[in-house]
């Protein structure tokens, strides 16, 4: 079984397995802690059932827009049917190396719990950095830290082996796609990589 198939066939049980109150309270949280604004127009990449959405909506308002893309078919049907009366929320199928979006379009780019299975990690980030307007963040974000993130995905085989980069690599890979003041957040319950799209 590949990595979409493992997907899409999760998808069906994904919100109750991995999504309680608790994440929920701790994703606003983190959300908050990004400084959107209300009227932003923000990607939630590898939106997986729209686990963010919520946390999302909270922070850019009625004005605000939130796209979101994921590789699994049976993840964005899923997260398109519980949105399906936000006018706001569009959920495309797409891969992370070939976004469907103009060059800066777009106010931030977050990646919640998606980066580690990406197999073009670079690619992926010359797009997000591409898609980004001047002056926008691109966070990576996690509810877990790298290392329980390491033992969690080793339960799961078609996933095993994705993991986040060690903090040296990853803050290379940041800087050598064109993010700026780079930084990074690892601890139990939480990962966020932070960084700047700002002009040369």
């Amino acid at each position: 079984m590949n990595k979409r198939e493992f997907f899409n066939q999760m998808a069906s049980v994904w919100d109750e397995r991995f999504y309680s109150a608790e994440l929920f309270r701790r994703l606003d949280e983190m959300v908050a802690s990004f400084g959107l604004s209300r009227g932003n127009c923000v990607l939630d990449i590898g939106c997986g059932t729209g686990g963010l959405t919520p946390s999302l909506l909270k922070a850019v308002g009625p004005s605000g827009v939130i796209h979101g893309i994921d590789f699994a078919r049976e993840m964005v049907k899923r997260a398109r049917k519980k949105f399906k009366n936000h006018q706001n929320v569009h959920f495309v199928l797409s891969s992370v190396e070939t976004l469907p979006f103009d060059d800066a379009s777009l106010d931030h780019v977050i990646c919640f719990g998606a980066f580690p299975h990406f197999n073009g990690k670079e690619k992926a980030l010359k797009e997000m950095h591409r898609v980004l307007k001047t002056g926008g963040y691109l966070f990576i974000a996690h509810a877990l830290s790298s290392v329980e993130i390491k033992a969690h995905h080793k339960t799961s085989s078609p996933v095993s082996t994705d993991v986040l980069p060690e903090e040296p690599e990853m803050m290379d890979m940041m800087n050598r796609t064109g993010f700026w003041g780079v930084s990074i957040i690892d601890k139990d319950g939480c990962y966020i990589c932070k960084g700047k799209k700002e002009l040369i």
